[in-house]
């Protein structure tokens, strides 16, 4: 089993404090295990035990297009957030370091059932008619 840190124990406790309602993450991991993984689900695990608010469901089988596809996963691992509804975020990476925050924010905003835009971008995005696919890459500096 892999120890999380003080620190990182820290965020998550003060991150998940007090969920207004259930968020679901679903690990889709790769059939092979190797320390990275071993790493994310760990830190996963951990959020689940600090919030009886966050449910965490592993499918570390073998990829299956077909489930992947209707997911919207594109590649492993991944991680899905639902809240009351399936918001279409999905994670990639390991949600440690400078993105552990980000990631319990993204968390939170999921239990609270908002997206953090304003107005005006709401309007925009409700008159968007086809589909869109839209991936935020960050990388600290």
């Amino acid at each position: 089993m892999v120890a999380l840190t003080r620190e990182q124990q820290e965020a998550i406790d003060s991150g998940l404090r007090q969920l207004p309602a259930p968020v679901t993450l679903v690990y889709y991991t790769p059939d092979v295990p190797s320390s990275a993984t071993a790493a994310e689900r760990a830190l996963l695990e951990a959020m689940a035990r600090a919030s009886d608010r966050v449910h965490l469901r592993v499918l570390a089988e073998r990829w299956d297009a077909a489930r992947e596809a209707e997911a919207g996963i594109a590649r492993t691992p991944a991680i899905a957030v639902l809240g009351a509804w399936d918001t279409g975020i999905r994670y990639y990476g390991t949600p440690d370091g400078y993105e552990l925050e980000t990631f319990l924010a993204i968390v939170r905003a999921v239990s609270e059932g908002r997206s953090g835009l304003g107005e005006a971008a709401r309007a925009r995005v409700a008159a968007v008619r086809a589909p869109v696919h839209l991936e935020v890459l960050v990388a600290p500096t």
